[in-house]
């Protein structure tokens, strides 16, 4: 496709290039949590909704029985692909009734850029450049796009880059498509485009979705604080609207991760920091919730616990940075301390959230 082609695309031929708001997010284990965030993040109407929702951490059943996989992930999960976040609003396609309809997939994303919808799509990473597998071998994942420059013939992306840190690069038109066009598999031909919604939207919404409104409840989140700490399924409220999620919640996620431990240490499991990463980054969001909480007034500047969720966020780091030496460097006997680490942090977790419910329930009365 030529340049005349993609600016008989635009809707304002003067947008020669977007570049779409997206800052680098708190939470990026898992790429679905890191699109949200990073384009919610910044603004103060939707800080409620990230500290309800960054609380409960479950450990599928499916992927554990049928997989292997200790998946360690925040309830709600992917929340890019299942559209449950009440401040976006999602479009969805594929590439092949594009294809169908003779459409262009870059006409295609630069029209929906133009008009301040992000993009998430798949493409085969073998064709794009600081990959980890570039030019190596073929991996299909998902990518998110979030501008274009028509004069440079660029796309804005965000993925993991070929040193596995989560970052902002750019890339080809040249290299999408063929990334893009290398994808066969029929349930990776989605194109989701999202747009950020701002309370005003709500007016539009009322009747229907119901989207753009999400009020802080300072008794949700203690409700989902009680979930973690008494290790309940918190999908089990939610059958009106879908099948309980199976798998171990809460608390109870701490016995599985030693057992992957112990697993690992056998040399009958593979190496996957992303349990350890993601339980990281379940620390520092208590962090930034207690932060949050006292910005509102429901505790105290002087509680303890804030230098306490600091200290379990510093531990849960060392914790994770063992599993990557332990890998870096192939020595799986390094990891026989993690088990009773891990008990620990338990332990001292526990602790501090029944305080935490404490404080807050205080303020409630």
């Amino acid at each position: 496709m030529n340049i005349l082609e993609m600016e008989l695309a635009l809707a304002d031929t003067t947008k020669r290039s977007v570049k779409l708001p997206f800052e680098m997010p708190q939470v990026y284990g898992f790429l679905g949590h890191a699109y949200v965030l990073g384009i919610l993040q910044p603004h103060e109407y939707a800080q409620p909704w990230i500290h309800s929702s960054y609380i409960q951490l479950y450990m599928s059943k499916h992927y554990l029985n049928d997989f292997g996989e200790y998946r360690l992930d925040f309830y709600p999960d992917l929340m890019i692909a299942y559209r449950n976040v009440p401040w976006l609003e999602y479009r969805n396609s594929d590439k092949r009734l594009l294809n169908q309809l003779g459409v262009d997939i870059h006409r295609y994303l630069i029209a929906q850029l133009e008009r301040n919808y992000y993009i998430v799509t798949y493409v085969d990473e073998y064709y794009i450049h600081n990959t980890i597998v570039y030019q190596q071998h073929h991996f299909v994942h998902d990518i998110f796009i979030y501008g274009y420059d028509l004069d440079r013939q660029i796309y804005h992306v965000a993925n993991f880059d070929k040193n596995r840190q989560f970052s902002m690069q750019e890339i080809t038109f040249e290299q999408f498509e063929q990334a893009s066009s290398a994808v066969t598999k029929n349930s990776q031909s989605l194109i989701s485009s999202l747009g950020r919604l701002v309370p005003a939207d709500y007016e539009g919404s009322k009747y229907g979705a119901g989207l753009a409104k999400f009020d802080f409840d300072l008794s949700l989140i203690i409700e989902v604080l009680h979930d973690y700490l008494e290790s309940r399924n918190s999908t089990d409220r939610l059958k009106l609207q879908q099948q309980p999620v199976e798998g171990v919640f809460g608390v109870a996620i701490y016995p599985k991760l030693q057992q992957y431990i112990a697993r690992i240490i056998e040399g009958v499991q593979n190496f996957d920091v992303r349990p350890f990463h993601i339980l990281w980054e379940h620390k520092k969001m208590m962090v930034a919730r207690v932060q949050y909480l006292q910005k509102l007034g429901h505790l105290s500047p002087e509680t303890p616990l804030l230098a306490e969720f600091q200290r379990l966020e510093k531990k849960a780091y060392t914790q994770r940075n063992l599993i990557l030496k332990s890998f870096m460097s192939d020595n799986r006997q390094i990891l026989h301390t993690l088990g009773d680490s891990l008990q620990d942090l338990q332990i001292d977790e526990q602790r501090a959230i029944t305080q935490l419910i404490e404080e807050l329930g205080q303020v409630q009365t």
